[in-house]
Parts: structure tokens; C-alpha cells; sequence
């Protein structure tokens, strides 16, 4: 899975976590998953909170496993039951001026 939000007025206004609650709304309803799990790169902060927003647990870190741009990086590993995803109550509506939210 991968988000990518190219203009940066429209960063931290919820797009990428309403992305990710619509694709989990569909994993773990008609498509029956029971867990999900994501690798992502330390330090992407943005992406790590919008995951935890939308009830991704970390699950560990895996060093140094990514060699990005001439640098090691490590890997976040994080993961998500479908119990814990349908007992969240549901994101309020997005509205263009509002930040969403997976709540």
C-alpha cells in the first residue's frame, strides 16, 4: 500500500488517512481479511501516525533493512486485526476544510 500526495497544500488534512480507513473498510469487509501488516521506513513520521491513527499497532523494527539514498534505514512493522478495525467507531465525513480522520 502506498499513498502519495504530491501537493503539499493538500498534506495533513487527512487525505492520506481517509485513503487508508477506505481501503481497510473493504480488506476487512467483503474481502473477509482478519489481519493486516505494513512494513514502513522509520522516518516516514507522517506516514507512521497516519497508520496509528487508523489503529495500525507497531509490531516491531527491523534494522537497517532498507537502503535508501545511500543510507540505511529501519523498517517499522506494524499490524492491524480486523476485530480491532470494526469495534473503532466510524471517521466523521470528510469535508475539504476539515482533517479526516480514522477514529
Amino acid at each position: 500500500m502506498a499513498i502519495g500526495i504530491f501537493n503539499s497544500a493538500m498534506l495533513g488534512r487527512g487525505f492520506g488517512s481517509e485513503a487508508i480507513h477506505l481501503l481497510l473498510r473493504h480488506a476487512f469487509g467483503p474481502m473477509g481479511l482478519h489481519r493486516i501488516g505494513i512494513r514502513v521506513l522509520s522516518y516516514n513520521e507522517r506516514a507512521i501516525r497516519a497508520y496509528q491513527k487508523c489503529g495500525f499497532v507497531v509490531e516491531g523494527r527491523e534494522r537497517e533493512a532498507a537502503f535508501v539514498n545511500g543510507t540505511w534505514h529501519d523498517d517499522i512493522m506494524m499490524g492491524l486485526l480486523d476485530r480491532e478495525f470494526l469495534d473503532r467507531p466510524a471517521p466523521q465525513t470528510h469535508d475539504a476544510d476539515e482533517p479526516s480522520n480514522c477514529r
